[in-house]
């Protein structure tokens, strides 16, 4: 490996760190919302309520999603060795995940940002709410299946397996933030975090010159 090579996957690395922690504190943010009430009516007094957490989490999903979906895409396309199916699903999961995230990223800033001062009926506000908590639920079920997927192909074997299906089995509980208790829905932007600094530490690469580590990114 190159030192060039060396400092890119390391800057890479701490790319996709930094975009988890962003995340989980993004995500953290929306669940210390009340939970939304079931009447349209009552949707934009709930929005001017919960104003400062939509806006900052807004704003950290925005960063969030450039900084994992950047170090991700070069952590992973430094580790290909050849084809591989589980990292192929992995990185589309990763990739579904954070589009759903992108697509929060738009309904949450057209509740909090007006756009040329244009006033939202009752009826839109209600259909942005549930647009994002649906696109919460998307989300989640992509690092679900990135978790199962990218966990198996770690240099932390069997630990990085285990890791990744308690993670997905979190995260498939975590994507229905309506059933759920608060303090499980705080709980879930954790526990995201801590699979995003897992992943990034552990995620293998193709520069070690090793040929098991090539060999075992294969199926």
């Amino acid at each position: 490996m190159t030192p060039r090579q060396a400092v890119d996957l390391r800057v890479h690395r701490w790319l996709m760190i930094v975009g988890a922690l962003l995340t989980a504190a993004a995500l953290l943010l929306l669940s210390l919302l009340p939970d939304p009430p079931a009447e349209a009516v009552a949707m934009t007094a709930w929005v001017e309520r919960g104003h400062p957490l939509l806006m900052w989490s807004n704003e950290l999903l925005f960063f969030a999603v450039i900084c994992w979906g950047a170090g991700a895409r070069g952590l992973f396309s430094a580790g290909r060795a050849g084809p591989s199916a589980r990292i192929d699903v992995g990185r589309t999961a990763l990739t579904v995940a954070l589009v759903a995230l992108v697509v929060v990223l738009l309904a949450v800033g057209r509740l909090v940002y007006p756009v040329f001062e244009i006033d939202l009926s009752t009826e839109v506000v209600a259909l942005l709410v549930s647009s994002t908590f649906g696109a919460l639920h998307v989300a989640f079920l992509g690092f679900a299946v990135a978790a199962v997927t990218l966990g198996w192909s770690t240099r932390a074997g069997l630990a990085g397996r285990a890791v990744g299906i308690v993670a997905a089995a979190a995260f498939i509980v975590g994507s229905f933030p309506w059933l759920t208790p608060n303090w499980w829905n705080s709980l879930v932007p954790v526990l995201i975090a801590a699979w995003g600094v897992f992943l990034a530490c552990v995620t293998r690469t193709g520069h070690s010159g090793d040929a098991t580590e090539r060999t075992g990114t294969t199926v």
